[in-house]
């Protein structure tokens, strides 16, 4: 554990060094059925029409009823690589459909998927963006075979 927040700190000192004006930390959480909360961080670059690639890293926790004793016993964690396209530029935000693969583990068990959804960004003047974004997951092997659901984006430019 110690080795992955060192490479995770690692990578985010350093980053600023190499990153263009296009380039982003995403922090984002939300909902996904069932009854699993998410939460990810990533780095986006967006190529100069719109499109984007993000890697990502993210943990979850899919707990059971009841919750009071059974709540972090379904945790997850994951990464993965995503494709973003651009279906339409609006004037303050754009709307992007996307999909990629990911692969983790579940506590013991390694699990690898297929991710697609869409998301609508929202740019504020300082070049920050929010994002609303719908994700549906495929897992394989073991986990949660679906996970559909509502996810909280912060774009914070580097």
């Amino acid at each position: 554990m110690k080795r992955i927040l060192f490479s995770i700190f690692s990578i985010l000192l350093f980053l600023p060094a190499i990153a263009g004006e296009r380039d982003r930390i995403t922090f984002n959480a939300g909902y996904l059925y069932p009854n699993t909360l998410n939460a990810n961080i990533g780095y986006e670059h967006e190529t100069e029409n719109g499109n984007a690639y993000e890697i990502f890293g993210e943990a979850g926790d899919h707990w059971r009823h009841p919750v009071c004793h059974n709540f972090w016993k379904g945790y997850y964690w994951d990464g993965g690589a995503v494709y973003k396209h651009q279906l339409k530029r609006l004037k303050n935000g754009s709307f992007r459909v996307f999909g990629g693969a990911h692969c983790g583990a579940e506590q013991t068990h390694v699990f690898f998927g297929i991710r697609a959804g869409f998301e609508y960004n929202y740019v504020f003047k300082n070049n920050w963006q929010f994002s609303i974004s719908q994700l549906n997951t495929v897992n394989f092997l073991k986990g949660d075979l679906f996970r559909n659901g509502i996810m909280l984006t912060f774009k914070i430019p580097l």
